[in-house]
């Protein structure tokens, strides 16, 4: 028996795992979305071949109409997460979510309740877990090849384009409309190193603001908009460059019938969101974050968000009592205690991979095989995700 699943919005984060079922049809069948955006529902609706009856504006239509599905995967935006979740809970369907589960500690722990008590699945898309590289470290750690572990040291490069598009033009900008930069961009960091480490966190302590995108650090004479600005060609987060120039991260704009992307793209920076001056958005989450975690067996791990760079990916460093393994997103090296590489672990061919070295896909296989198990828990349960979220919560 095929999985049936339904997706509530399809947007790029869903997109990605909706792969899994175009390449899977014999194993799970997309036999619903939920999506306001009328050219994104059209796209998904004609790349699936669905009826428009299996097609909704909104959750609360979706679930009103009694469609028949084993279970949802919710990628809709982080404020919706909550609610949504609970419908699909109460009609019993297992769920697929998009992290962060929920805007606030309080409803990840409801929606947590309210499975547990119902039967039903919940996982949550960390995909870090399901990467080749750091299921890797996980090996390593556990073999003991660096001795206990005593510290680790992780950067988060954000990389300007994200940040710029994401967390200051975009609609992850302001934490009341969605969460923090540091849960949006950290939840699954975070929940990683607890599950490397296997430590218990005791105590949280965070520094960090919205330090540049602001209005006192524009460019003398900056316009409002960026088609407006008499210094747009010298500025380095010009959104005519970015989108227009550069052509970076276009591939999310809807493109209505009849339009050509570049219409959409010149109509957007002319009147959008994403055409407005960097330094004169509505913004208000973090550009830089330091994080310190404290555990109870002594180990220290930090954590630094940083946006304020072009530099993208990650590097985490950690410390044992025989040695350090140096993590970066092409490769692992295991050093000694008097930093003589031991060992190298090559990883590229993965970073280069789309879709998270398939990890998105991962994630995909193993909800639809716990669903069609039934007795068969996911690889990542909420209960599970709950403590990375307390922490990323505790930090702001």
């Amino acid at each position: 028996m095929k999985v049936k699943l339904a997706a509530i919005g399809v947007g790029n984060r869903t997109g990605k795992y909706l792969r899994y079922f175009q390449e899977h049809s014999d194993q799970v069948e997309l036999v619903a979305i939920v999506e306001p955006n009328a050219i994104r529902r059209e796209a998904c609706r004609k790349w699936f071949s669905l009826p428009e009856e299996s097609c909704f504006e909104s959750a609360e239509m979706f679930f009103g109409t009694g469609v028949e599905c084993d279970g949802v995967i919710i990628g809709s935006p982080d404020r919706c997460h909550y609610e949504q979740a609970l419908m699909a809970i109460e009609k019993g369907m297992h769920i697929l979510l998009e992290k962060p589960i929920a805007q606030h500690y309080e409803q990840c722990v409801r929606i947590a309740e309210a499975a547990r008590i119902k039967g039903v699945k919940v996982g949550v898309c960390y995909v870090l877990r399901f990467m080749p590289l750091y299921r890797k470290v996980k090996e390593l750690v556990d073999q003991g090849v660096i001795g206990r572990i005593t510290g680790v040291s992780h950067q988060e490069f954000v990389g300007i384009d994200r940040m710029l598009h994401t967390y200051v033009r975009g609609y992850w900008n302001k934490a009341s409309a969605s969460t923090s930069s540091f849960i949006s961009k950290c939840c699954h960091d975070v929940d990683m190193l607890l599950w490397i480490t296997g430590a218990r966190i005791k105590t949280v302590q965070s520094a960090g603001s919205l330090e540049w995108y602001k209005p006192e650090n524009a460019p003398e004479g900056a316009a409002a908009r960026c088609l407006d600005c008499p210094v747009e060609g010298e500025c380095s987060f010009s959104a005519v460059d970015m989108y227009l120039r550069r052509g970076v991260w276009t591939n999310n704009f809807p493109i209505p019938e009849g339009k050509t992307k570049q219409e959409v793209l010149e109509e957007e920076i002319r009147t959008g969101r994403f055409g407005r001056c960097a330094f004169h958005c509505d913004n208000d989450v973090a550009d830089r974050q330091m994080v310190t975690l404290t555990a109870t067996d002594g180990i220290l791990i930090t954590i630094e968000m940083n946006a304020l760079t072009r530099r993208e990916g990650r590097i985490t460093v950690f410390t044992g009592t025989l040695g350090e393994l140096v993590v970066t997103d092409e490769e692992i090296q295991v050093r000694d205690r008097h930093g003589n590489l031991v060992r190298k672990e090559d990883f590229s061919r993965d970073a280069a991979m789309p879709l998270h070295a398939h990890a998105d896909l991962d994630i995909v296989e193993d909800f639809v095989g716990a669903v069609a198990a039934g007795d068969r828990s996911v690889a990542i349960p909420i209960e599970e995700a709950l403590e990375s979220h307390r922490i990323c919560y505790l930090a702001g």
